[in-house]
């Protein structure tokens, strides 16, 4: 990558060099396109279906998209264009109306928008004059009405291997990512990245853009600390890397684990260039590919790559650090009943969806998810998802073995359990019941024992009355639901009361095996 770079700004002999909307340098003459960080197209490819006038015109095309587009959509546009070509039973001296109607026929319904995308890439070619595309072609494809890609549609059925996360998943994953943080089993890069997918919503590669300085924090209009993040836009024709951006206000607590990065990368920079200047600092990427760095030795190397996205992660790699948190903390799904499958465009579903739920229309939700309009946002307004349905013991006990709401340790008295001689770490039912105890020595506020079900700290009692608890927060939830009509406030405390059934389960069992033991 740094031979690439430092060679790629020097026009060599007869080669015309353009720059890519990332900032890369490329010529008509390379084999391989590299757009950005993440994205490559292999155009020699294009040479065994096209003669050489229309290898010419169809890479002057691709160089217009890949000047003006977003990588990805030249990417998918390439790979359209290939699929196309590679129907043709012969090479390519002119784009003909049949070869485009005998395309249209072989394909189904549900693909039919691989057409769509070829009709506006021959547009564009016939626009910008370019031998190849007729005024008839032009016609002919006017006057089709092409289907066009299928939106939302895991959003739609709530796909439990691809849609939306339901909200036990999405706080057992927070919770996981937490407890793995603070066992140093992942790092905080890793940890950063969940929980500004979670709580953002935006397209993993607008948070592999982002830079230090985009984490800010200043007053507001109430005199009050606000902490923002300034995130880089994407899919906005014309503007390349880094751009564009749109605020979004995020909690203090989110913030510091980001400052908390922030103090990491600056410390890994340091590490290797020496102490760097705040100009430097400023432009360090959030979430750095540490491996990219090792291609780097001096200061002036480093500032002469900043303003490309050379340093920065690829975006993938979001995704990863999900993964890494679902395999290390093997956390379920309780709708499958295995790990749960998850990637970066899950958690962007996940905030859509909620939005919905909490009555958001299209605009906002458009707002939240940073769509440029509200197209895509209408699939979770138009099917609201009803996840808060009603929990009762059978259904609690069919979640039980895959939820893993409950992360704690039964033990089978009091005199077990870790702090089992201090009565103040008991964890009271009411003044004269007592459900088990709590691990920790820290400082807690919570109202006890609703929370502690779903904490690792906590060791219930083999014979506490947990079936009590179980059934007073069901009940609770009915009369609430019952009282306002509405399933996401009666549903708040369903993953405490999955945790709570597979208590109850897990003793029964343990005594079980006693008995006959």
């Amino acid at each position: 990558m740094k031979k690439l770079i430092k060679s790629s700004g020097v026009k060599s002999a007869g080669k015309d060099v353009f720059e890519a909307r990332s900032g890369y340098k490329l010529t008509l003459e390379d084999n391989v396109w590299v757009l950005d960080k993440n994205v490559s197209i292999n155009v020699y490819k294009l040479r065994g279906f096209l003669s050489e006038g229309m290898l010419e015109s169809v890479l002057s095309v691709l160089k217009f998209y890949a000047k003006e587009r977003a990588p990805l959509h030249v990417f998918n546009l390439f790979n359209r264009l290939l699929h196309w070509l590679n129907s043709l039973d012969v090479r390519l001296e002119a784009v003909n109306p049949h070869f485009l109607i005998n395309y249209r026929s072989s394909l189904d319904r549900e693909h039919e928008w691989y057409l769509g995308t070829i009709k506006g890439f021959l547009k564009k070619w016939h626009e910008l004059g370019y031998e190849g595309v007729s005024d008839d072609v032009v016609d002919l494809l006017n006057s089709w009405r092409l289907k066009g890609n299928v939106k939302g549609d895991v959003v739609k059925r709530l796909d439990p291997e691809q849609g939306p996360l339901t909200d036990i998943e999405l706080q057992n994953i927070i919770e996981a990512a937490a407890s793995l943080y603070e066992e140093d089993k992942i790092t905080i890069d890793q940890f950063a990245m969940v929980r500004l997918l979670s709580a953002s919503g935006r397209r993993p590669i607008q948070l592999s853009h982002m830079k230090l300085k985009d984490v800010m924090h200043g007053s507001n209009k109430n005199q009050g600390v606000a902490y923002v993040l300034n995130i880089p836009r994407a899919k906005q024709r014309g503007v390349g890397f880094r751009g564009s951006f749109k605020q979004l206000q995020v909690t203090e607590n989110l913030w510091r684990i980001l400052d908390l990065q922030r103090s990491n990368v600056i410390s890994r920079f340091e590490d290797k260039f020496g102490k760097l200047n705040d100009k430097v600092l400023l432009e360090l990427p959030l979430f750095p590919d540490y491996k990219a760095i090792q291609s780097y030795d001096t200061l002036p190397e480093l500032a002469e790559i900043l303003h490309l996205d050379i340093l920065h992660c690829e975006r993938i790699a979001l995704s990863k650090a999900a993964e890494a948190v679902i395999k290390v903390a093997e956390v379920m799904s309780e709708r499958t009943g295995e790990l749960i499958n998850i990637n970066a465009q899950r958690f962007r579903y996940s905030v859509g969806t909620r939005a919905a739920r909490e009555g958001y229309g299209a605009l906002i939700i458009a707002e939240l998810l940073d769509h440029t309009d509200t197209q895509n946002a209408q699939v979770y307004v138009q099917n609201v998802p009803e996840y808060a349905r009603k929990i009762n013991d059978k259904v609690g006990h069919l979640l039980v073995p895959y939820a893993n709401a409950f992360r704690g340790i039964i033990v089978d008295n009091e005199g077990e359990a870790r702090r089992g001689k201090d009565p103040s770490s008991r964890v009271r039912l009411n003044p004269h019941e007592n459900v088990g105890t709590c691990g920790s020595y820290d400082f807690c506020g919570s109202r006890v024992p609703i929370p502690c079900y779903t904490c690792n700290h906590f060791q219930p009692w083999l014979d506490a009355p947990h079936e009590k608890v179980l059934q007073e927060l069901v009940d609770e939830r009915e009369r609430i639901y019952q009282q306002t009509n509405d399933l996401a406030i009666a549903s708040i405390n369903d993953r405490t009361i999955v945790a709570i059934t597979e208590v109850v389960s897990l003793c029964r069992a343990k005594r079980e095996a006693a008995k006959h033991g």
